[in-house]
């Protein structure tokens, strides 16, 4: 073989193989645990041939396909997917394909796509599907009984979108390299042009945090109804193998219940059978399956109505969501940041709508023929949980409107800050002025009193002052003292004085002291 049609050949047989082993792999998921509990079954009239048909029946149901019962009790057509059964089947075409993209070396070692990776890729991809495809569609054959006949097209048609969507998954998977000192790394999303790698994040956020709500609401709801789930068990005595079928049968239907659970939350309604219904309203139940995990559904009745608060709940992976989208496009140009905004909430909206899709079948064509969601009544609250989050952290992060709040309160926190600081500074200003008025009339007024004290004594001390001469020639003064004149009252709080001091010893004009006390020349 010429090294052309090998390198033609090899990633057309890869993908072949790995087909095989993956519907392999899935039919030893299903028939195991079957044949088991046919062995340890004693009260069951069902051979081991019986129980391996009814694995492979279960096993294009878990792809999405359909049944048709004709057992008497049940009659139509069974349309509900476990969707714990098809994720584990999605996860092992991913692994598969993973394997054969690793194998192709579709990366060099400097990180960059070889040449003609992408033919070898998509060829590897294709007959995996094809394979993958036709093999279902034989197994549904075989499966065929009195009982139940498998739809042929819808297993031809769910085992190829399977296949598609793991084998894609995992050549995506495979192109991931982590960085090196030399070499950058390679990420899955980063492949796309922007901004879609950025949407394409932010929208597995957001729609991975609506399920994970919807699995804890129902765990929760298992948990506080441990005691009737316990009575069920009892009842149908399934005995240890049995037991662990079981347990594998609701782990297979436990996210189906996840999906309903987040339905409930976002405004929407679940129907259980005809006239029958779970919303925030309340529950309306009929007779259900004697599951253990049902016994985790709600008693009839109406709910308060405090609980419609509960509605906020999705609304908060839809606000991180948009908010991880807002930072990732800080660096891009307007119209592309545009772009990313309409296409996230539209993307948020299209994949729970498709989910929830998955989550809706029915058992038969009696009181069962609709189980699960009503999507006319959940697309109006969705698309407004979905819309008006998405537009508030927009319009409050994307818009550049905490930027301008933000510089007008650093303005006003400015100008405060400057009105402050020219108040105190008057303030001070005032203080000191008046401090140093207060001092200047203190000193004056010690001055004064010093000039009285000082200036009588001076002159009661000199014989020939004009005082004392006075005071000999008067006749008031004969044969009597003279009696001190009162002090003035420029001198209260000082030492009193026989005489008042004269008003121009107070001026700064005045004469000193030894002029004052000198006697007058004749």
């Amino acid at each position: 073989m010429s090294s052309q049609t090998e390198s033609i050949a090899t990633p057309l047989v890869r993908g072949a193989l790995a087909a095989i082993v993956s519907l392999g792999t899935a039919l030893a998921l299903v028939v195991v645990p079957a044949l088991a509990a046919q062995v340890v079954a004693t009260r069951s009239s069902a051979t081991a041939l019986d129980a391996i048909l009814i694995a492979l029946n279960l096993l294009v149901l878990g792809h999405g396909g359909g049944l048709v019962l004709t057992t008497g009790a049940i009659d139509g057509a069974v349309t509900l997917t476990p969707l714990g059964l098809l994720l584990l089947l999605v996860v092992l075409c991913a692994a598969g394909m993973r394997r054969v993209g690793r194998a192709l070396l579709l990366v060099r070692e400097d990180g960059v796509l070889r040449d003609r990776a992408l033919r070898d890729a998509g060829g590897a991809l294709g007959l995996y599907v094809l394979v993958y495809a036709i093999g279902l569609a034989l197994v549904a054959a075989i499966s065929r009984s009195a009982l139940v006949s498998p739809v042929l097209p819808s297993a031809l048609v769910s085992g190829a979108m399977v296949a598609m969507l793991g084998g894609l998954a995992g050549l995506l998977w495979s192109l991931r390299r982590e960085a090196t000192a030399t070499v950058p790394g390679v990420r899955v999303l980063e492949l796309l042009p922007r901004p879609w790698g950025s949407v394409a994040r932010a929208t597995l956020f957001a729609v991975a945090g609506l399920l994970t709500l919807g699995l804890a609401t129902v765990l929760v709801m298992l948990l506080l109804s441990v005691p009737a789930q316990s009575a069920l068990f009892a009842q149908l005595d399934p005995g240890p193998v049995g037991g662990l079928v079981l347990s594998l049968i609701q782990l297979a239907l436990l996210p189906l219940l996840a999906v309903w659970a987040l339905v409930v939350l976002s405004g929407g309604t679940v129907e259980l059978g005809t006239s029958t219904g779970i919303s925030l309203d309340g529950a309306e139940t009929g007779v259900l399956p004697a599951l253990p995990m049902l016994g985790a559904l709600p008693q009839p009745g109406d709910f308060p109505d405090a609980v419609w608060g509960l509605i906020v709940l999705p609304a908060v992976p839809v606000v991180l969501g948009a908010v991880r989208l807002v930072r990732d496009l800080e660096d891009l140009p307007w119209r592309e940041r545009v772009t990313a905004w309409i296409g996230y909430p539209v993307a948020v909206l299209v994949g729970t709508v498709l989910i929830v899709g998955l989550a809706t079948g029915g058992i038969g064509e009696g009181r069962l023929s609709h189980l699960g969601p009503v999507l006319d009544e959940l697309l109006l609250p969705l698309a407004l949980i979905v819309l008006v989050p998405t537009v508030l952290v927009i319009g409050v992060l994307g818009s550049g409107l905490i930027p301008w709040l933000r510089q007008r309160v650093e303005r006003a926190e400015t100008a405060e800050r400057a009105e402050l600081t020219g108040e105190e500074r008057r303030s001070a200003g005032g203080t000191a002025g008046s401090g140093a008025d207060g001092g200047a009339a203190s000193r004056l007024e010690r001055v004064r009193g010093a000039l009285a004290a000082r200036l009588p004594r001076r002159a009661a001390a000199s014989p020939e002052s004009p005082a004392s001469a006075g005071s000999a020639r008067t006749p008031a003064s004969a044969g009597t003292v003279a009696s001190p004149a009162p002090p003035s009252p420029a001198s209260a709080g000082t030492v009193a004085s026989p005489a008042s001091p004269s008003p121009a010893a107070a001026s700064p004009d005045s004469p000193g002291e030894d002029e004052l006390s000198r006697p007058p020349r004749s």
